[in-house]
């Protein structure tokens, strides 16, 4: 076998990224990304759904699509029309939802379809670091908005689309996380939603309404989707069951009219999304899905609270946070002498993994203190290990916290 490497620098697009690290494992102290709580990945129940659709319904794999055609396989399509429809008030036919690889996917083709470079698009100026990356990369304007306790501000909307308008720039789209914003956790009112769908209807900007984490919500219970209290189409949803089953379990959907779906379906070429994940999802959900959720709310909320706990125990007064509403996020703000992407970057050497703040906001300088950290799948032990570690290596580099534990308490 030949040692020498084939050199494609020259060869490569002159817009690419940096270039990914090797992987070389998990730190001991993860609390990045958004991995969930090991323990309750449902695997003997997806052990015996994959069994039973697989014994029914294997044959189907001989073809793209399975019998259900581009949409992706229907009994699971059916299963989110009915969650939807009784979590969320949609009201739409199974027909009206996409089976993606992720709710990635969905991002990536709704921008595809509606986002060319120059275009103009409103987001929150703090929120998912994968859509800020995608839009940097496609070379669009971004204008950010604050995020209150109670989700987008509707009066900073209302700002920057008049601010847009007086440009004569017509934004593509308000991209917005209501239901357990990520990564401060908020869930938006049914009050402030109607607010945004009011600016939405004035302006004539259509609505991106990215719902990944609404299972999630510590009580069960959620506002009504943006998409149901709308009477025409304007309202784009994207949600998964990555972070209610299991990460690894690439399947998200989307939810569209037929006038926009069929323009999405036209450039979703990758041959169908992983079918077995659908039918073994499908099959799983069907007389499940209810009770798992329930179990990994309390299991998800009981680290929260190991974690707060950490966190005061360890930085005192130091760590400013809110308590979230549900998820698998802890969104922290530390003192101005914190700049926590070099704190991130010391902290991996001690085998801690956090997100620093600056890739979670559009304006990276406005996240220089904050933190976000992933709560669901370290055990509580690890957390409060994992948190103790973590303030050695803030107190040493940057004197915070000041004083030690038991000073705190």
């Amino acid at each position: 076998m030949a040692n020498e490497m084939f050199d494609f620098a020259e060869l490569l697009r002159p817009d690419l990224p940096p270039a990914a690290v090797r992987w070389t494992g998990f730190p001991k102290y993860n609390f990045v990304g958004g991995h969930n709580d090991a323990d309750s990945v449902p695997v003997e129940g997806l052990i015996a759904a994959a069994s039973a659709v697989l014994k029914r319904e294997g044959k189907t794999l001989s073809t793209y699509g399975l019998d259900s055609g581009p949409l992706g396989y229907r009994p699971l399509r059916e299963f989110i029309a009915r969650k939807l429809a009784r979590d969320a008030g949609i009201a739409c036919s199974p027909d009206e939802v996409l089976i993606t690889s992720g709710s990635l996917q969905g991002l990536d083709l709704v921008n595809q379809v509606l986002l060319s470079p120059g275009d103009a698009v409103i987001v929150e100026q703090m929120t998912y670091g994968g859509a800020i990356t995608r839009l940097q990369r496609l070379g669009v304007n971004i204008a950010g908005v604050a995020v209150d306790h109670d989700g987008l501000s509707s009066a900073g909307l209302k700002a920057a689309l008049d601010d847009l308008k007086r440009r004569g720039v017509r934004p593509k789209y308000i991209y917005t996380i209501p239901t357990v914003q990520n990564p401060t956790g908020t869930v938006m009112s049914e009050a402030r939603r109607a607010e945004i769908l009011r600016l939405s209807a004035d302006y004539g900007v259509p609505v991106f309404e990215d719902e990944c984490y609404a299972d999630l919500v510590w009580e069960g219970t959620r506002p009504r989707a943006m998409r149901a209290m709308t009477n025409d189409e304007r309202v784009i949803h994207i949600g998964s069951f990555s972070k209610s089953i299991a990460p690894a379990l690439r399947i998200g959907y989307l939810v569209a009219g037929w006038p926009l779906m069929s323009r999405i379906l036209a450039i979703k070429n990758d041959g169908g999304s992983g079918a077995i994940d659908q039918m073994i999802v499908a099959e799983y959900c069907q007389d499940h899905f209810e009770s798992h959720v329930q179990g990994l709310r309390k299991t998800l909320r009981r680290k929260l609270d190991v974690l707060v706990e950490a966190l005061r125990s360890q930085f005192g007064t130091a760590a400013e946070l809110d308590y979230p509403a549900g998820g698998i996020f802890l969104w922290v703000k530390l003192p101005g002498s914190v700049d926590t992407t070099r704190l991130a970057q010391l902290a991996l050497h001690s085998g801690v993994a956090i997100n620093p703040g600056a890739e979670w906001m559009i304006d990276a300088g406005a996240g220089r203190t904050r933190l976000r950290l992933c709560f669901a799948h370290p055990s509580e032990q690890v957390i409060r290990e994992g948190v103790a570690r973590l303030a050695e290596v803030c107190h040493r580099e940057f004197g915070v916290p000041a004083r030690n534990a038991k000073e705190h308490r």
